[in-house]
């Protein structure tokens, strides 16, 4: 077999050329010149020893020319001699073609010439080639499937080897190598004088698993696997694979380089099997108060798995009290009180209703009502923003829209970053540094729950 990759160096056919039925075409730049070649067929034996068969014409087979990056079209015929017989035609010595086939030049060719010879057998070479299969892999044989076995042919003659797929345990062929060389599908062979030994072009199966984390509020299946092929590309599951009440899901975690890809992003597939962990961002709310009775519907701002206060309804109705707030689950919560935001079902979002009862009395609330007057105002000198303890958005006012920009900054300082002077208003809960408490201590503020800011120990 030694000899046999060598002669394919000349022209690197069985890499370059391929085998095609009809004639192809490639598509080139306008400014592109185009290379001719030309293309001689070479019948190897003395032409008055050659008898065409049928309607076969040696002159069929004149000198022409061809272009690169096209196809050269071998003539139909067959042809007989007393003392060889004719199988077809190669380039290159090891890739075979028959009459009427075509061989694609390859693009970067920089010869002059292309020589296409014919293809013989010796009736007095009684010799024979073996081709043979090796199946191991890895150090592992591969059980050899009853339809694949080893032959044995003559020098000269031409051999399509067996290209059907074999597998294995997370494991299978495409293709066949002859040496370093890759055969694609279909690639016929000269018999050489010396045995062959062609192996399996082996590919790997790859399992992509698709796992949400351990995480609570998850809609559905937790885990799912992909069977992929290792080198190729494909794009990972999409944002909506699976569904979390209260989050978005945001990107991919890989348990092979711990990198955090998007969903839908292109990747090339490893040798190894991976796990794709989801990354939960938690969503922002507007949770909407039904007041009922004629009052206006009210909207408090918040982040899956944090609390707001629950608002004041601001009005009163003769005959009726206020008792507070029901929930989905029938839980109600006086004004004043906390509501942890545990999130929606996708496409859903969150709604308390108004629960009034017969009877004329005070709202029941979690704190004294408030009847001390607004936060004290400072203000730093002019051109400078003020300083308003609870003012996260340095819009001057304390309100409902400065402890969602809290809970934003706390969620995603990277899309949502407060200022040097708002990070200053919003450290109100009498602790140092920013959290959820002093988001809270706001929507209390806002509900009339408390009267000061910032909130003294």
């Amino acid at each position: 077999m030694r000899r046999l990759i060598k002669k394919s160096g000349a022209l690197l056919i069985a890499v370059l050329l391929s085998v095609c039925s009809v004639i192809g075409n490639f598509s080139y730049a306008a400014d592109e010149e185009e290379k001719v070649v030309n293309v001689v067929f070479d019948f190897v034996l003395d032409k008055s020893a050659i008898k065409p068969k049928k309607s076969a014409s040696i002159e069929d087979f004149a000198p022409t020319t061809a272009i690169v990056g096209k196809y050269i079209r071998i003539p139909s015929g067959e042809f007989e001699s007393e003392t060889h017989n004719f199988s077809g035609w190669t380039v290159d010595g090891v890739v075979a073609y028959y009459s009427g086939e075509s061989i694609h030049i390859p693009k970067d060719y920089d010869g002059d010439t292309i020589i296409v010879k014919a293809v013989w057998r010796d009736y007095d070479d009684k010799r024979l080639t073996r081709f043979t299969y090796n199946l191991e892999v890895e150090g592992q044989v591969i059980e050899r499937p009853e339809w694949l076995r080893d032959v044995n042919y003559y020098p000269g003659m031409i051999y399509e080897p067996e290209y059907a797929m074999i597998e294995g345990d997370m494991i299978f062929s495409n293709g066949l190598m002859l040496g370093d060389l890759v055969l694609p599908f279909g690639t016929k062979l000269v018999v050489p004088e010396e045995d062959v030994e062609l192996k399996p072009l082996w590919r790997k199966r790859i399992l992509f698993t698709f796992y949400t984390g351990d995480v609570d509020r998850i809609n559905g299946n937790n885990k799912v696997v992909f069977d992929k092929v290792e080198g190729g590309k494909d794009e990972l599951a999409e944002a909506d694979r699976f569904s979390r009440s209260g989050y978005n899901l945001v990107g991919w975690e890989s348990s092979l380089d711990g990198q955090v890809y998007k969903p839908g992003q292109t990747v090339t597939i490893p040798s190894e099997h991976v796990t794709f962990t989801a990354v939960w961002e938690p969503k922002s709310y507007n949770v909407v108060f039904k007041t009922g009775n004629g009052g206006e519907n009210l909207k408090v701002p918040g982040i899956t798995d944090t609390t707001i206060i629950c608002p004041d309804p601001e009005f009163t109705v003769e005959g009726l009290t206020f008792e507070g707030w029901k929930d989905s689950e029938g839980v109600v919560y006086a004004v004043g009180s906390e509501y942890f935001i545990k999130g929606a079902i996708p496409g859903s979002g969150i709604v308390l209703t108004g629960v009034w009862s017969d009877g004329s009395k005070p709202p029941v609330t979690t704190a004294p009502p408030v009847t001390t007057a607004p936060p004290v105002t400072t203000t730093t000198p002019t051109g400078t923003k003020s300083t308003i303890p609870g003012d996260a958005n340095c819009d001057r006012v304390v309100s409902i829209a400065d402890a969602a920009a809290i809970f934003q900054t706390l969620g995603n300082s990277d899309k949502y970053k407060m200022s040097e002077q708002g990070a200053k208003n919003a450290d109100v809960d009498g602790k140092e540094g920013i959290t959820a408490a002093d988001a809270v201590a706001v929507q209390k503020f806002e509900a009339k729950v408390i009267n000061k800011l910032p909130v003294e120990l």
